[in-house]
């Protein structure tokens, strides 16, 4: 067996340059030392899919250890909420984000999966979490998901290196084409290897090991990550779009991805945490509060909760956006929104990892574009209609109402804009994909923060000083290939 097989119990070997140091002088016989003949030393994969999905959703959404993850700054950014009392994110001050847990806990755990559902020692007991090929197409989307993100937020990235222990002890940045176009072979060849018929794996928070499901959402991320690509590589982008389209991806909102968090700590949902058992730093940003309030959007009840002083004007009041903590400190927490109690304060709200409604918003895009066959416009009502559907809005004449207006009506002589804003609105919550999607169309348009330190909005993150002390070299030679190591560097697709 070997150490790779067993890194719960015994010393980890390197996973990432500049996040652990391993010596086989340190920890020569210490593996010995270190067995206890009661526990097992193989964790059942269905625990190590549990963990990685577990950590991962950190971070992205947050946890009661980290409690802002990925995605709020990227939500700040992007507009859609902003600091009560002003803050360096909201500003524009905080560069560098790390991305070190991302590899050291729920990536690690994947390629564990992998590893042991691969190797002839370990795949019977592996088979007993599920069919050895379907539980390793879903750790390669998990990973095809997880990557993704971290290459949109920091560009450049390890890649091809990381995660290949001490023989890759600092691995060199990938760069991000090569990683989007690997990450469209992967959900390609893992959604292949999905056979259903052969039964479910256990240890899936996300869709409780339902293979199916896990196929329609290869193709749906395919078709996330190939539109990525339409402003720097438009032909791969519509063939690979064109493909995940044929093979079948979601069709309604009851394929939507999300995490299910539950009742108790620390399990349950970091938003719950943060404003019910912690002190309360973030409202509604007055940008998608006003914009949902001019367009009568009934989303907006869904999204936020009335200011709680009503005395200030009353009802919904967004936070204004980009204000230092002089400016911020000087408007009451509670004369604006905060999150909507019920949907997304509970402790076991659900937060949305991918939706029907983006499906729907791709396939619009991509049919504008001539990729594939059908009507924007259709798709379009489709995308609005199933987000309405996905946040409880379930009167058909408050959706129809909304659709008939001017201004939500499919622009056919600006496309990209009536996309780019709905699509915006939709993406709630889920602040990496809307910062995302902010860069590549520029829908909507947005201002600059009012005290913000740089003469634009933020690009990019900054990498993590571990890396700039620990993996120099690689680190220098990443920034010499994509630009200075700052927000508004832009990564490759966003040029």
């Amino acid at each position: 067996m070997t150490q790779m097989k067993t890194i719960k119990n015994i010393p980890t070997i390197l996973l990432l340059g500049g996040l652990l140091i391993w010596s086989a002088a340190c920890t020569e016989g210490f593996e010995e030392l270190n067995i206890d003949p009661n526990q097992p030393l193989e964790v059942p994969t269905s625990s190590l899919l549990t963990g990685a999905q577990r950590e991962l959703v950190a971070d992205l959404f947050g946890n009661h250890d980290q409690l802002n993850g990925i995605g709020l700054p990227a939500m700040i950014y992007a507009q859609q909420m902003a600091n009560l009392r002003g803050g360096f994110d909201d500003i524009y001050a905080t560069v560098e984000g790390d991305f070190s847990t991302f590899y050291t806990n729920g990536l690690r755990d994947l390629e564990e999966v992998i590893l042991l559902n691969s190797n002839e020692e370990t795949m019977v007991n592996a088979a007993l979490s599920g069919p050895n090929h379907n539980q390793i197409a879903v750790a390669r989307i998990l990973k095809a998901w997880a990557y993704q993100n971290i290459t949109d937020v920091w560009g450049d990235v390890p890649y091809q290196e990381a995660l290949k222990g001490n023989a890759f002890s600092l691995p060199t940045y990938t760069d991000q084409e090569t990683i989007y176009l690997d990450l469209i072979k992967e959900l390609s060849e893992a959604a292949a290897m999905i056979n259903a018929a052969d039964g479910s794996i256990d240890g899936d928070i996300i869709f409780g090991g339902d293979m199916e499901q896990w196929y329609k959402f290869a193709n749906s991320l395919k078709m996330r990550v190939a539109l990525r690509l339409s402003n720097v590589a438009p032909n791969v982008a519509a063939s690979a779009l064109s493909e995940a389209v044929a093979a079948g991806p979601m069709t309604s909102t009851d394929d939507n991805a999300f995490y299910q968090f539950l009742e108790s700590q620390p399990n349950n949902n970091p938003w719950f945490f943060r404003y019910e058992l912690s002190v309360p730093n973030y409202g509604i940003a007055s940008t998608l509060v006003d914009m949902l309030k001019s367009l009568n959007d009934p989303r907006l009840e869904r999204y936020a909760d009335p200011a709680i002083n009503q005395t200030l004007g009353g009802g919904y009041i967004g936070q204004p956006v980009g204000l230092d903590r002089a400016s911020g400190s000087a408007i009451s927490d509670f004369a604006v929104s905060w999150p909507n109690t019920e949907t997304i304060l509970q402790p076991t709200s659900v937060f949305t990892i991918m939706s029907y409604a983006e499906v729907a918003f791709i396939k619009a895009e991509a049919a504008e574009r001539g990729w594939i066959s059908g009507s924007p416009s259709e798709f379009y009502i489709e995308a609005i209609t199933a987000s309405m559907e996905q946040w409880g809005i379930s009167d058909p004449s408050a959706v129809a109402d909304y659709l008939a207006q001017e201004a939500v009506t499919y622009d056919t002589t600006n496309p990209m804009r009536s996309i780019g804003n709905q699509k915006w609105i939709s993406f709630y919550m889920q602040g990496v994909q809307s910062w995302c999607e902010w860069r590549r169309l520029q829908y909507p348009e947005l201002e600059v923060a009012r005290d913000g330190v740089i003469d634009g909005i933020p690009r990019r993150k900054g990498y993590p000083p571990s890396e700039i002390n620990l993996n120099k070299a690689n680190y220098e030679q990443a920034v010499a290939r994509q630009g200075s190591d700052d927000l508004l560097t832009r990564v490759w697709w966003d040029r």
